[in-house]
């Protein structure tokens, strides 16, 4: 396995997983022999959400915690539970609690006062210490970005009484020079606590800070603060949201920039911002089968660094207000399928020249191949849906899983592009990303089929708005939702066995007995559609196709077995001597009241 992958042995005799099962005790026991480097590097190769226990039962809490990257943190806070979360923070240091502001307060480029009062009060539960090196910590321009956001402070006037100054200031002060109003009631205990702990241990910062929450222009405050929160987050490896988005920009697959020797890192090994080589998911990919060929130490530095890179890119653009590590989960479960796409397509496959093209090129570039091959797959569906050839409203009529494969790629934003999965119908897993280059070739056929077909759907059945008509009917066993290609053409070729007409129109009840029989034939213990019926079905749609529009054998031929084999898995288990009621099926549309 690559080194980029592979695990340090920490424990010897005891697997990863045995120990996180453990019970505290247990773990507490288990590491406590350990030393600080061991359990340190333990900690930064599981989960982010089986961290926090191991950092809290080992003999070392708070030198882990100051000790972690910024943003690894951070990603263990969010995994943590309330409880956990408040004590990590109570042994991190200053620099890393104003990453925490940094890179969860701000929307863009504006900062969010809800995410500010919410690490605030976090920082309040582990304790005023905490606040205090915060605040000794903190960047100016944010500090007085946030004050101008919860409190107003006014000056007594030199020419008025304090007495009757009282009459119209705010009740709160320190001094009887400064008072302070408090725009939110439930924030008003932590902000007057932070204005007492600045009074008290930074008295110089005190006035400044009262001064500076009057008079400064809090758009011009918030800039400021925005530029140096830039420059921070780009130390740590972090780029901000809009020089993010050049991620999902175009480039030709043909033009990927070679990288310069001099780029690779010196001889040493180098700790990622975050490390996405934990989260790289149960499914083999080509990519993993190429990671395991490469053997260059300074190749695998060098793309732990460009991981690190995408994956903070893809996070920025993707989860502008992060809510959940599961976000964080989704994008780097992206970045892994795009990188697989990219390095299929440039590679054709190949693991040689795979492992040349990620030698040679930077990861950055690998991902966006493939977002480029996705931009022209929603180009294609994107062109069919404003064919002029036919109605576009003829597509709301598709099947699954036609439709869910357009909808999935029919989306306003590049980044949001997915993959309908048919057998995860209803769950949370019915949309996922994109991971092999089959995955992107077997869309865009059905999206080649669905062009091709939709002209000829309408030349044959006509408007969607005839078909609505004719289901709305009195007695029909469906209603307009449940109408779908498969079901006209279905409906038309039962018409056609009972009176020779390929036409869009209910059958009769009383013809439902003997059509199914007709259509139907029984093959051991299933049934299935006749192979006349099959064989007359496609060469009459192939003239039609000749006469009224085009033929393309293939597709045609692909989506009428398509159109088959729902009929059969629908019906594969009837008894044809006694066939089912026709009342709870919406294949063949059925006039309930003849």
């Amino acid at each position: 396995m690559s080194p980029l992958f592979t695990k340090k042995e920490i424990l010897p005799g005891i697997e990863l997983e045995e120990l996180l099962k453990l019970s505290e005790k247990e773990i507490e026991k288990s590491l406590a022999g350990l030393k600080f480097q061991q359990v340190y590097d333990l900690v930064l190769s599981v989960p982010w959400e089986e961290r926090a226990k191991l950092i809290l039962y080992s003999p070392y809490p708070e030198g882990i915690v100051k000790n972690l990257p910024p943003q690894e943190l951070f990603l263990t806070i969010k995994a943590s539970s309330l409880d956990l979360a408040v004590e990590l923070l109570s042994y991190a240091k200053g620099s890393q609690i104003q990453f925490m502001f940094d890179i969860d307060a701000w929307y863009k480029d504006r900062i969010k006062a809800e995410r500010v009062a919410s690490w605030i009060i976090l920082l309040f539960n582990a304790g005023e210490d905490k606040v205090l090196e915060w605040l000794r910590f903190a960047d100016w321009d944010f500090l007085v970005a946030v004050f101008q956001k919860f409190v107003r402070v006014y000056k007594k006037p030199d020419d008025v009484e304090l007495i009757e100054a009282m009459d119209f200031l705010p009740p709160y002060t320190l001094d009887d020079f400064y008072f302070v109003d408090f725009k939110v009631n439930s924030l008003e205990f932590y902000f007057r606590r932070m204005i007492e702990i600045i009074r008290e241990e930074m008295q110089e910062v005190y006035f400044a800070l009262m001064e500076s929450v009057i008079w400064e222009i809090p758009a011009e405050v918030e800039e400021r603060a925005y530029r140096w929160r830039n420059g921070r987050l780009a130390d740590e490896g972090i780029p901000d949201y809009f020089e993010a988005l050049d991620i999902y920009s175009y480039i030709h697959p043909k033009r990927l920039k070679k990288i310069d020797p001099r780029y690779l890192p010196i001889d040493e090994e180098y700790q990622p911002s975050i490390n996405i080589a934990i989260y790289k998911g149960s499914e083999e990919l080509f990519i993993f089968k190429v990671f395991d060929i490469l053997k260059d130490t300074y190749q695998i530095e060098r793309i732990k660094r460009e991981l690190a890179w995408i994956a903070n890119k893809v996070i920025i653009v993707d989860n502008v207000v992060i809510d959940d590590i599961e976000q964080i989960k989704k994008s780097l479960e992206k970045v892994w399928g795009a990188l697989n796409i990219g390095l299929e397509y440039v590679s054709m496959e190949n693991l040689e020249i795979a492992k040349k093209v990620l030698e040679e090129h930077f990861l950055e570039d690998i991902f966006r191949v493939s977002q480029t091959v996705l931009k022209e797959l929603r180009k294609t569906a994107l062109s069919y849906t404003k064919n002029r050839d036919f109605d576009p409203s003829i597509l709301n009529y598709l099947d699954q899983p036609y439709q869910g494969f357009l909808k999935g790629i029919l989306v306003k934003k590049i980044n949001e592009i997915k993959l309908f999965q048919p057998d995860k119908i209803g769950t949370e897993e019915e949309y996922t990303f994109f991971r092999r280059m089959e995955e992107i070739r077997t869309v865009r056929r059905c999206i080649e089929e669905i062009g091709y077909i939709a002209p000829l759907i309408e030349k044959m059945f006509g408007s969607p708005f005839s078909w609505i008509n004719e289901v709305n009917k009195p007695g029909r066993n469906f209603d307009a939702p449940f109408i779908t290609w498969s079901s006209l053409i279905l409906t038309a070729l039962s018409q056609w066995i009972y009176k020779k007409e390929f036409v869009f129109e209910a059958l009769p009840r009383s013809a439902w007995k003997e059509v199914i029989r007709e259509l139907m034939q029984e093959k051991g213990d299933i049934c299935c559609m006749r192979e006349e019926l099959k064989k007359t079905l496609s060469e009459n749609f192939e003239k039609f196709a000749r006469s009224k529009w085009y033929l393309e054998k293939d597709l045609l031929n692909s989506f009428l077995s398509f159109v088959i084999k729902k009929f059969e898995n629908e019906f594969k288990y009837i008894d044809l001597k006694e066939p089912p009621d026709p009342k709870y099926q919406t294949l063949i549309l059925i006039d309930l009241t003849s």
